[in-house]
């Protein structure tokens, strides 16, 4: 080629360099088209996202119920206020669950966590609870209490360790 002449190029490959290349493996999605695919299922458990801590909440009090009989026989009010501020303590993740869920954006990040949190705790408690229903129930508030502690102390600065991170690399991805 002389030293003066323009080299020919393909444009429309030189079009291509500057776009995205369309393979799957090196295309990285766009967070709008990501919503918009998926935004029937996130509607969907954003309209019965509050039925999980109240299904939850349900359980919770049938398997306190069955344990302690509160209402069984001759009704000894000691007994019953203890039985309610058991069961009380054991329903605290699910109704900060159902109050964070009600001030919360809907579908927002603390709303989705909460989600989260609740269905993971609310699967332990229930894994707990199957596992005293079977055995001895003079065990029954050790390990009951155990799976509360391992739901508030552990399992709730995970969650918002978690969501934390999540909103920072949401945050980078708009940048």
């Amino acid at each position: 080629m002389s030293e003066g002449a323009n080299p020919v190029t393909n444009t429309a490959a030189v079009r291509g360099a500057d776009e995205h290349p369309q393979s799957g493996a090196a295309r990285r999605p766009v967070l709008a088209e990501v919503a918009a695919a998926t935004r029937g299922p996130r509607r969907f458990v954003s309209r019965i996202g509050a039925i999980v801590p109240a299904s939850f909440i349900l359980i919770t009090i049938a398997v306190s119920s069955s344990l302690g009989q509160p209402l069984r026989g001759g009704v000894d009010v000691g007994e019953l206020l203890l039985w309610a501020a058991f069961t009380l303590m054991l329903l605290t993740p699910f109704i900060a669950a159902v109050l964070v869920m009600l001030t919360a954006r809907h579908g927002g990040l603390v709303w989705t966590t909460t989600l989260v949190y609740t269905v993971v705790t609310g699967l332990l408690g229930v894994g707990v609870d199957v596992t005293v229903l079977g055995t001895d129930f003079s065990s029954a508030s050790l390990s009951l209490v155990s799976a509360l502690i391992v739901q508030v102390v552990l399992l709730a600065p995970v969650c918002a360790a978690v969501a934390f991170l999540v909103h920072i690399v949401s945050e980078s991805a708009r940048r």
